[in-house]
C-alpha cells in the first residue's frame, strides 16, 4: 500500500480485532531518516477502509536516578521531573547556573564534580566569618553557625546526579557558579548586586572578570523592601548581556505581599513563591501579584506524605560537628526557587537562545494553576490569610511540558489542550445519614475549553454522589452522601474527568464516623466564651476570661458579655451536647474568624459571629483546635 509517497508493508496482526503492524519501506536503518509519523498516520486515516492509525512508538522507562536519597526528594515528582529527564536531563548542553548565596562547601561529593570557580563578594571581615573580605573563594568556614543555604541550594540545583551519592539534581548536567555574597547575619545590597554583575559577566573594580558568565542566575535572598532603583538597574544591565541570562528569585517567606519585598517586587526577574506536599501554597510563602509561579518549598513543620520525615526540601549541606558532607529537610522560598533556576537550566540545555520573555511564557503556559482553597493553604495550623488563585501566579510548574515546549531546541507549538482537577476541601468527615459537599474545579492548559464529564469512583456501598454541573468546562458541586448502612473507617474515592481522549483523576478522602450526628440542636444551652489572650498570644488567662449562657431556642441567637477587660480575646462557643461536662466528641463547638483569617477580638467588637460545629474523632487533629478546645475546659474547669 502506498500512502503519503510512502510504501507500507504487512508486517503481522495484532491482537486486537481489525489492527495490524505495517513497516515503511526502504527506511534506511536506525533512524537515519526521519519521518512525521503523526503525519502519516492522519494520512492513512483518510484512506478509504482505514478507521484509525497510530505510530508504533518505542517507550523505555522513566529515567529514575540512582541517587540513595532520591526517594525522599517527593518534590521532584511534584512538578513531573521524572518524565522531563526524558526529554533533557541537562546533559546535553552545559548551562552556568550562578547562585548568589552563602558559600558552599566544595568538598561535598555532591558538589565538587559540578562546581566552577566562584568568588566571594562579602566585604565586611566581621560578617565574612574567614578573616578578610572579598577574596576568589566561596567556601562557607567551619564554626560560624552556617546552615550552608548556599550549599543546600546549589545541590537541588544542579547536585551529582545518578552517581549513586547523596541526593540529585534538577539539572544532571548544570555546573554552579558559586557566588558568596551572604555571611553572618545576611548580606549588604552593593555586595550582593555587585556579585550579580559579575556572575553575568559584567565587570567589577578590583575583581578578576568571570570566565563562565552565568546563563541563569538563582537568588534566594531578599529583605522587606520594594526594589529600589539602584537594583533595578543593576537587574536591567544584567539582562542586557548576549547570553541572555535568566534570573530566578525567591518571594520570601513571611506570608505578606511580594511587591512589599526585594528582589521579588523587581522586574526582569522571575518571582517564585513556594508550595508544599500537597501542591498547596506552603503556609509561609509570600504571594500576590508579582508572584509569577510556584515551586515545592516544602514545610517541616508536617509529615503529610506519611514518610515519618519531616515535609521539607532535601538537599546538600555539611555537618558542622563532625565536619563531613550530609543532606538535610529545609523549607523556605529559597527551596523553591532554585526548582525553578534548575527547570530554567534544562530548558536552556535544549535551546540556549531561550530569553527571559519565552522562558516566563513557557512557565505560565505550561503551570498547573491553583485555586483559592490550594493558594490559601488550607487546612493548616499557621495559615493567616484567605487567598484567591491569582495570588499564586500561574501555578505550580510542570518541568515536563514546559520542556515539551522547547523539544527540538527551538519552541513550537508545545503541548495540547489539557485539564487538572482540584476539589476543594480535598476530604469530609461525614456521619452515616450525612451529606457533604465538595467544590471540583477544572483548571485547564494549553487553551483547553472542553466539556469535563464527571463520575465518582471507588466508593463502598451506601456512599453516592451527585455532580451539579455535569458535564462542565469549569466548576461543579459534588454532593457526597452516607447512607446509615456505611460501615465507620476512612475510604479514599476518586473524582473521574473524562474530555475526549483526555483523562484525569483527583483523590478524595472520606472518613465515616462512628455514629451519626444528632440533628443540629438548638442554640439553648450553649455558652459563649471570651478567652483573654496573653500578651504572646500563645496561652489564655483563664482568670480574665468570662462566658455567658444562651437560655433561647432556635438556630441563632444574639449575646452580650460585659464587663471585659481591655485586651485581645478569641470567642468561643460551646454547647455540651453529651451532657458530660468535658469539650469532646459529640459536643459542638465554634470559633469566631474574620474574612482575614484573624482570630483575635478587642472589646468593644459587635458582629462577632460563629458556627457551631459537630465534634468528631478528627475534629482536633489540628493543632490550633486542639488549642482552643483545652482553652475552653481550663476556663470550664475554673474554681
Amino acid at each position: 500500500m502506498e500512502v503519503g509517497g510512502k510504501v507500507l508493508g504487512f508486517v503481522r496482526p495484532l491482537a486486537l480485532p481489525g489492527w495490524g503492524l505495517y513497516r515503511v519501506e526502504g527506511i534506511a536503518p536506525l533512524g537515519l531518516e526521519v519521518l512525521d509519523l503523526e503525519a502519516l498516520s492522519q494520512t492513512l486515516e483518510g484512506v478509504p477502509g482505514v478507521e484509525k492509525a497510530h505510530p508504533n512508538y518505542v517507550l523505555d522507562v522513566l529515567k529514575t536516578p540512582n541517587d540513595p536519597f532520591y526517594p525522599y526528594q517527593w518534590h521532584y515528582p511534584a512538578i513531573n521531573l521524572p518524565q522531563a529527564w526524558d526529554i533533557e536531563d541537562g546533559r546535553s548542553r552545559q548551562v552556568v547556573v550562578a547562585v548568589i548565596d552563602s558559600g558552599i562547601k566544595k568538598q561535598h561529593p555532591d558538589l565538587a564534580p559540578v562546581l566552577l570557580s566562584g568568588y566571594d563578594f562579602v566585604s565586611d571581615p566581621q560578617r565574612s566569618g574567614d578573616g578578610d573580605g572579598r577574596d576568589p573563594d566561596p567556601e562557607e568556614p567551619l564554626g560560624t553557625g552556617s546552615s550552608y543555604h548556599g550549599s543546600h541550594v546549589s545541590g537541588t540545583i544542579a547536585a551529582s546526579t545518578n552517581d549513586g551519592v547523596g541526593v540529585a539534581g534538577v539539572s544532571w548536567g548544570a555546573k554552579i557558579l558559586p557566588v558568596r555574597a551572604l555571611g553572618a547575619g545576611g548580606g549588604s545590597l552593593a555586595d550582593i548586586y555587585e556579585g550579580l554583575l559579575w556572575a553575568v559577566g559584567l565587570d567589577v573594580a578590583g575583581v578578576p572578570r568571570n570566565p563562565n558568565p552565568a546563563q541563569v542566575v538563582n537568588m534566594s535572598l531578599g529583605g522587606p523592601v520594594p526594589c529600589p532603583d539602584f537594583v533595578q538597574e543593576v537587574i536591567d544591565r544584567a539582562n542586557q548581556q548576549p547570553q541572555k541570562p535568566i534570573i530566578v528569585v525567591a518571594a520570601g517567606n513571611s506570608q505578606d505581599d511580594a511587591r512589599n519585598y526585594t528582589p521579588a517586587s523587581c522586574a526582569g526577574v522571575i518571582t517564585v513563591g513556594a508550595t508544599e506536599y500537597r501542591g498547596y501554597r506552603a503556609y509561609y510563602s509570600n504571594y500576590g501579584p508579582r508572584i509569577d509561579v510556584m515551586a515545592p518549598g516544602g514545610d517541616t513543620t508536617v509529615d503529610q506524605n506519611g514518610d515519618q520525615l519531616p515535609d521539607g526540601v532535601l538537599s546538600t549541606v555539611w555537618d558542622d560537628y563532625a565536619n563531613q558532607p550530609s543532606v538535610d529537610f529545609m523549607q523556605g522560598t529559597s527551596m523553591a526557587s532554585p526548582h525553578v533556576a534548575g527547570l530554567v537550566a534544562l530548558m536552556k540545555a535544549r535551546n540556549p537562545n531561550l530569553g527571559l520573555a519565552e522562558v516566563l511564557s513557557i512557565l505560565k503556559q505550561t503551570a498547573r494553576p491553583l485555586n483559592d482553597q490550594a493558594c490559601t493553604g488550607l487546612p493548616h495550623d499557621r495559615v493567616e490569610v484567605y487567598l484567591s488563585g491569582s495570588d499564586c501566579g500561574a501555578g505550580l510548574v510542570d518541568a515536563y511540558r514546559a520542556l515539551q515546549m522547547v523539544a527540538g531546541g527551538g519552541g513550537g507549538p508545545g503541548p495540547g489542550p489539557d485539564f487538572q482537577i482540584q476539589l476543594s476541601p480535598a476530604s469530609l468527615t461525614l456521619g452515616p445519614g450525612q451529606s457533604g459537599q465538595v467544590t471540583v474545579s477544572i483548571l485547564g492548559s494549553g487553551g483547553f475549553n472542553g466539556l469535563v464529564n464527571l463520575s465518582l469512583e471507588g466508593n463502598p456501598p451506601g456512599v453516592s454522589g451527585a455532580f451539579v454541573p455535569n458535564p462542565t468546562s469549569s466548576s461543579s458541586t459534588l454532593t457526597l452522601t452516607v447512607a446509615g448502612t456505611v460501615s465507620p473507617g476512612t475510604y479514599s474515592l476518586r473524582v473521574r474527568g473524562v474530555s475526549g481522549s483526555l483523562v484525569k483523576e483527583a483523590t478524595l478522602g472520606l472518613t465515616v464516623s462512628t455514629a451519626p450526628p444528632p440533628s443540629r440542636p438548638t442554640v439553648r444551652g450553649t455558652y459563649v466564651f471570651a478567652l483573654y489572650l496573653t500578651p504572646d498570644e500563645e496561652d489564655i488567662d483563664p482568670d480574665r476570661s468570662k462566658y455567658v449562657r444562651i437560655d433561647r431556642d432556635g438556630n441563632s441567637a444574639p449575646y452580650s458579655i460585659p464587663n471585659l477587660e481591655g485586651g485581645k480575646y478569641v470567642v468561643v462557643g460551646w454547647k455540651d451536647a453529651n451532657g458530660n461536662q468535658d469539650v469532646d466528641e459529640g459536643d459542638y463547638l465554634g470559633v469566631y474568624m474574620d474574612n482575614r483569617g484573624d482570630y483575635r477580638v478587642i472589646p468593644p467588637k459587635g458582629g462577632v459571629d460563629f458556627t457551631l460545629e459537630l465534634m468528631v474523632s478528627s475534629f482536633g487533629t489540628s493543632s490550633d483546635r486542639a488549642r482552643v478546645r483545652d482553652w475552653v475546659q481550663k476556663v470550664w474547669r475554673r474554681p
